[in-house]
């Protein structure tokens, strides 16, 4: 069975659908699936499932000087034209708000079925959505399924557990759907601890110096383990900033990892003895790699991405519901931090006993 994938999510929303995708790879083969992503997740799709085909979409989040549908249609074309020569037995959308760009990528491909959940920008529409919605329904007659409610896992992970079980026609279990990576090299060491200390945006962020205070008080649990800070690109000077911030807080054998390509980074992460982070992709990559972590969460969209944990070697910290908009970085106080970081590191140690 020949299956086209569309995820045109950032890099920790796809490897949210790791698990859905790599059931599919392993029960119909994974050389008749077709992937589309987006541009920068591209590399990370290709190593995970080298022996599909890989879409890489070039789409731009920021208005710069045209507008921003206008210059995503033009570098969306190639890829269009590329996908309108295929013919497959099943279309698959793991993205459930699907603004247009995505509905027209989603039926380019000639397809016998198309299956997705029902697209939740629906639920407050613009004039044009519903018409654009009814009229794709009627002419391709998708099979669209509700999307799930609170379950045991977070609801988008549910809503990747529906689909898989439509295409393939059986349960699924946790275990299958749960989001997994493969490190790109064997793991020879895990001797080093990895701080992540940016997301995607400053809201989600966790203070510098609520970290520093953090890490003081887990010198005797680190030891001797080099502490490495990490960040992107277009970062290095906030990181900068932040490590002199621990470094005047007494913390000492700090690395400053250089930017390097995503499935390097993934190695490192797989090689952490123990991962700190917040709500970003290196979270994901630890839950799906099962390395050691503390995830500081703002709790924005709760239930929806996180949390989620295999054996409980991660710890996703989320705030009690009721917080203004600023108020969970007091309720994670550096000694919350430090008492979580201990109660992951014993659950490492009882599993190796």
């Amino acid at each position: 069975m020949r299956v086209f994938i569309l995820k045109p999510d950032a890099i920790g929303d796809f490897i949210l659908a790791t698990g859905c995708i790599r059931l599919m790879a392993r029960e119909l083969s994974e050389k008749n699936l077709i992937i589309a992503v987006r541009a920068d997740v591209a590399p990370l799709a290709k190593a995970q499932f080298p022996d599909a085909e890989v879409i890489p979409l070039h789409l731009r989040e920021k208005r710069r000087l045209l507008n921003l549908a206008t210059v995503n249609v033009f570098n969306c074309l190639p890829a269009w034209l590329r996908l309108l020569t295929f013919r497959v037995d099943s279309a698959v959308c793991l993205r459930s708000m699907r603004a247009y760009l995505h509905t027209i990528t989603f039926y380019l491909p000639r397809a016998k079925r198309r299956i997705a959940c029902e697209n939740l920008l629906l639920t407050n529409p613009r004039m044009r959505r519903p018409a654009v919605e009814n009229f794709v329904r009627s002419a391709f007659k998708p099979t669209l399924i509700p999307y799930p409610a609170a379950g045991r896992l977070p609801t988008d992970v549910e809503a990747n557990r529906l689909i898989a079980e439509e295409i393939l026609q059986r349960k699924v279990s946790d275990e299958e759907i749960l989001p997994t990576l493969t490190p790109p090299r064997e793991v020879l060491a895990k001797n080093h601890w990895l701080l992540c200390p940016f997301s995607s945006t400053k809201s989600k962020d966790y203070p510098a110096e609520a970290w520093a205070k953090a890490l003081k008080l887990l010198n005797h649990e680190r030891a001797e383990a080099p502490l490495h800070l990490a960040a992107g690109s277009n970062q290095a000077d906030r990181l900068q900033d932040f490590a002199r911030t621990v470094q005047s807080a007494g913390i000492t054998n700090i690395h400053l990892a250089p930017p390097i390509p995503l499935p390097d980074f993934l190695q490192s992460i797989a090689e952490a003895r123990l991962v700190l982070t917040v709500d970003t992709a290196a979270a994901h990559m630890a839950c799906a790699l099962d390395t050691p972590a503390v995830i500081v969460s703002a709790g924005q969209h709760p239930g929806v991405y996180a949390p989620y944990s295999k054996n409980g070697r991660q710890k996703w910290l989320l705030p009690p519901p009721g917080l203004s908009k600023n108020e969970w970085r007091q309720h994670f106080t550096s000694e919350y931090i430090a008492d979580s970081v201990h109660s992951v590191l014993s659950i490492e140690r009882k599993i190796y006993q």
